[in-house]
């Protein structure tokens, strides 16, 4: 069953004539009585009876009037709704961000965003990166903050952004201030503050490293988020390690780790292959265009 075989249809039983039907439609009487014919084929009988100077429903005909009105209907409907989508100024956009990267890093181009789609419905999930691309790949983000790892799926289209290495934050008044780096055997005295998640990548790096150097912190805190992480290094419960772009309150102070852990990279990744929307697509313009800072690493010179 064919759109224009529903369309004619509901023109005869409008005009209960063939030949005023056909020029409603804009189309030849011989083609709408063939469409009609193919149309009473499929259904398994007359939809009309033909007389000389009057045409009328028959029984089926009335019968799948409604049904066939409804459907020309929601065709239109749904019509209508892509032409609106594809003409839409704004659309919705679902950023991801891994564990460890702040928010802050999409600031600027969420910036630029509200001032160009003041409707725009805006969505943000900070999660482990498999969840993220386990949801990127159902649909339900657009893009996503993540860091690169060789098990990021093939099915994901990324955009190198930055790299950066990793640091451990602390109280200004804490000892480490005295120093310009912390070597990885003095954390064997202090209370780490981790993420309550084991696929953190700040604190997977961490633990590597603690792991290649036979170190064991005096004990771990597990907490929630970046926020928590703040608060109870401000309230000297512990150190914390982030990356180096991690926003610091003005009484927490960051050192180099030695041995380096090495530099992470951050990646802009959507799926591959599916079409953006407009507010998604203006957000990777605006990240992509951004002149991302270097990691200290390579600003000075050291290997990563």
């Amino acid at each position: 069953m064919e759109m224009n075989q529903i369309r004619y249809f509901l023109s005869v039983a409008r005009h209960l004539h063939f030949t005023r039907a056909a020029a409603a439609c804009n189309v030849s009487q011989p083609a709408l009585t063939k469409a009609i014919q193919k149309l009473e084929e499929e259904l398994g009988g007359l939809l009309f009876f033909r007389e000389r100077a009057t045409t009328q429903l028959t029984e089926l005909g009335r019968l799948t009037l409604p049904s066939l009105e409804r459907a020309w209907m929601a065709a239109q409907e749904a019509k209508e709704q892509a032409e609106r989508f594809q003409s839409r100024g704004s659309s919705p956009l679902r950023i991801g961000i891994e564990l460890s990267i702040p928010t802050l890093l999409v600031r600027p181009a969420l910036a630029v965003i509200s001032r160009h789609c003041s409707d725009v419905d805006l969505s943000m999930r900070q999660d482990g990166q498999a969840d993220i691309c386990a949801a990127m790949l159902a649909g339900e983000l657009d893009v996503a903050l993540l860091v690169e790892t060789e098990a990021l799926n093939e099915r994901l289209h990324r955009w190198l952004l930055f790299g950066e290495s990793y640091v451990i934050a602390f109280p200004d008044d804490h000892p480490f201030a005295r120093f310009d780096q912390v070597d990885v055997h003095q954390l064997e005295a202090e209370c780490l503050l981790l993420s309550h998640r084991a696929d953190c990548p700040a604190r997977r790096a961490l633990h590597a490293l603690m792991k290649q150097n036979n170190v064991q912190a005096r004990r771990e805190h597990l907490v929630g988020n970046q926020e928590q992480l703040m608060e109870l290094i401000l309230a000297s419960f512990g150190v914390c390690v982030a990356g180096e772009q991690m926003p610091l309150p003005a009484s927490v102070a960051s050192r180099p780790l030695t041995p380096d852990p090495g530099a992470r990279r951050i990646m802009l990744v959507v799926a591959a292959g599916r079409p953006l929307g407009p507010t998604p697509g203006l957000f990777v313009k605006q990240m992509r265009s951004r002149a991302w800072p270097q990691p200290r690493a390579l600003e000075t010179g050291v290997a990563a």
